[in-house]
């Protein structure tokens, strides 16, 4: 690859960073990425017509070329279940590009907002020779099924595997042959970025399966369309049940990993880790700053750094200046896994999901003063508009509704904040 080519490629890389798509890159091979894209959200300003991605978390892989630009990356999609699923006619396992679309002036993001695109609410169109269905019988069909393979390959098999309770091994004439993520790596790159969105968006899923399980009953085969054949087709039948139970035993376990951090950090103090002196310095320099004292009251529990104790205090009409109170608790592989951060005080906001895990978002994740900064400014600012970010439903409505509506935001929102007086 010459020199203007991996300058271009540096800084499309960076780009990616800076606009928040997840990705990564072998450090001796740039030219292979890695890339994690989410499915869309719904949209809670109209009718909350459920997308068939919906929150789904599937994985990329990106191989480039040494004449790139001139020639488009190729691609494979990753999720798929060992190539049992087939997520939409256009997305492949096996390499692709799009080359006839392609010009040099393209680069990684544009190729990823064109997948983003893929994932519609209408996959069916996308087969070839299928563009104009108009039969709603089979379009709602054919999508309920992703619906239902999202949740459960994307979201479930995924995180099953990360705890080791499912085994990503593949059985070939009786034989079980060990199956790593990539040539590159065992597993996905992204085990911490989709444990944080599973908490976050945990409470959506159920609301899929709510929404999905009315019409489609457990035991129910899959509708097979008619381009689907032997060799590329996504079989099985409906078990939102069995779903919903692994949805719940995930986000148990999940929410038990900051506990056992804590009583494994004492053998992270012990050994003066230099996490353990990267934190303890971070918050010496934060009490010392005062920069906080007006707005969050910070301390460690038990003069633990891995353990911070947090209070939001002083806080708008709004929330009738209650006390709400949070953890965040640091693992010692920070800051490529993020602190876990959760309200323990109930908290009515669209950037904060019934179960207490705010919507957060930082550029540098070493940076411990971002976090703090983030979690104060859910209560000084509007709620943003991106959909992506709204992890209460009920509050979401409420706050972009009628007058009305947003009255009734702001009662729910005094009553958590007098609840944290009482």
């Amino acid at each position: 690859m010459s020199d203007p080519s991996i300058l271009r490629l540096q800084k499309e890389l960076h780009d990616l960073q800076w606009n928040g798509a997840p990705y990564r890159f072998d450090d001796k091979n740039m030219k292979h990425v890695h890339a994690l894209i989410t499915g869309p959200p719904h949209t809670p300003y109209a009718s909350l017509r459920l997308c068939v991605y919906r929150l789904g978390m599937f994985d990329f892989v990106f191989n480039i070329g040494d004449d790139y630009p001139q020639s488009p990356p190729k691609v494979n999609a990753m999720t798929t279940s060992n190539g049992r699923v087939r997520f939409n006619p256009n997305i492949y396992a096996t390499e692709g590009n799009d080359g006839e679309k392609w010009s040099a002036a393209h680069g990684l993001l544009s190729v990823l907002v064109s997948i983003q695109s893929l994932l519609s609410d209408n996959p069916y169109h996308n087969e070839p020779g299928h563009e104009k269905e108009k039969d709603t019988s089979i379009l709602s069909s054919y999508n309920a099924k992703l619906v239902h393979e999202t949740l459960r390959v994307s979201v479930c098999d995924r995180l099953e595997e990360y705890m080791g309770w499912k085994t990503p091994d593949v059985k070939v004439d009786g034989l079980n042959l060990t199956r790593q993520f990539c040539t590159c790596r065992a597993k996905s790159p992204f085990v911490d970025v989709t444990k944080n969105m599973f908490l976050m968006y945990k409470n959506l899923y159920d609301d899929i399966i709510d929404t999905q399980s009315k019409d489609r009953k457990d035991g129910t085969a899959f509708y097979m369309a008619r381009f689907e054949h032997p060799n590329n087709r996504t079989e099985g039948s409906f078990q939102y049940a069995a779903i919903r139970k692994r949805l719940s035993d995930l986000q148990t376990a999940l929410l038990d990993e900051p506990v056992k951090w804590i009583a494994e950090s004492e053998m992270w103090i012990k050994n003066e880790t230099t996490t353990w002196s990267n934190l303890k310095s971070q918050y010496e320099q934060i009490k010392a700053s005062m920069r906080y004292d007006t707005s969050i009251l910070i301390d460690l529990e038990g003069g633990n750094p891995f353990a911070w104790n947090l209070a939001v205090i002083k806080l708008p009409n709004t929330y009738d200046g209650g006390v709400f109170r949070a953890q965040m608790v640091f693992h010692h592989a920070f800051p490529d896994v993020a602190p876990r951060i959760r309200f323990q005080s109930e908290v009515f906001h669209p950037h904060v999901s019934k179960d207490g895990i705010p919507y957060i978002r930082v550029h540098r994740p070493d940076n411990v003063r971002e976090y703090l900064d983030a979690l104060g400014a859910l209560f000084m600012r509007d709620p943003l508009t991106d959909p992506t970010t709204h992890l209460n439903l009920g509050a979401t409505r409420m706050w972009f509704g009628t007058r009305e509506m947003r009255r009734d935001f702001n009662r729910n929102a005094r009553r958590c904040g007098q609840k944290t007086l009482e």
